[in-house]
């Protein structure tokens, strides 16, 4: 099986920055951290909240699909200057490759079923295993579905809690995913944290305002046998599945 596009699977590398929420972990005066980051061809602008800045090592851009993770902006930067965010996180974005087949915003009330059935469990475990997650919660607000779960994979990614908040929606012909992942051994609330992805949900919808694509460039086509649609009535938008998950 393929890797979720939005899967937050971070090198450890990268999380050794993290650091990230820690004043002390921030060291003398240095060169300015990125606000926000131009990806795909479609130049879709990600950026996120007071305080953090974007993690040019661990974002990655194929002009098709892009992932992009940010974090505290002092310890990005190394400079005291630099303004940190008020909640000890790390966020991530995964822009989808453009396609007018499926939309978040045609299928809010089926994703809720699909995400508790089987085969979405699996899709969201980081070991493709539906016993490692539970969905907390879900609601829809506006164009946006958003998630809450919890993930006890052993290949959970190490510097942040098991519990992630996260929101689906779309930027022109292509879908978005937004992570919340609160660091771990701090104390984050789930009103923060959901406060947190409100947040950069609102910042990345204000920056691509007016976005859409005029020549979308498709992504190739996925096996049927890989995208049914889950068994509680095949209800789920085949074309959507694909663009999250194939």
């Amino acid at each position: 099986m393929s890797t979720p596009i939005f899967d937050p699977r971070i090198r450890p590398a990268a999380l050794g920055l993290f650091c990230l929420a820690l004043a002390g972990c921030v060291g003398g005066l240095g060169a300015s951290a990125p606000r926000e980051a131009i990806v795909t061809q479609s130049a879709i602008i990600v950026t996120g909240p007071e305080g953090f800045c974007v993690d040019e090592t661990a974002t990655r851009d194929d002009g098709a699909t892009a992932f992009v993770l940010l974090g505290n902006c002092a310890a990005i930067s190394s400079s005291r200057r630099a303004d940190q965010p008020s909640v000890p996180a790390v966020l991530t974005a995964a822009i989808s490759a453009p396609s007018d087949e499926g939309a978040i915003a045609d299928s809010l009330g089926e994703l809720d079923a699909f995400f508790r059935s089987e085969q979405g469990l699996a899709l969201l475990s980081r070991s493709q295993d539906p016993e490692t997650v539970t969905v907390l919660d879900t609601r829809i607000e506006g164009d946006m579905f958003l998630l809450h779960a919890s993930d006890v994979s052993a290949g959970s990614v190490e510097g942040v809690q098991r519990d992630y908040w996260r929101a689906y929606l779309d930027l022109g012909q292509r879908i978005t995913t937004l992570s919340v992942l609160a660091l771990e051994d701090r104390e984050v609330s789930e009103a923060e944290s959901l406060a947190t992805l409100r947040a950069f949900a609102g910042a990345v919808q204000a920056a691509n305002a007016g976005l859409g694509d005029t020549a979308p460039i498709v992504a190739p086509a996925v096996p049927v046998e890989a995208v049914q649609p889950p068994p509680s009535g095949g209800l789920f938008n085949v074309g959507l599945f694909r663009r999250i998950f194939g």
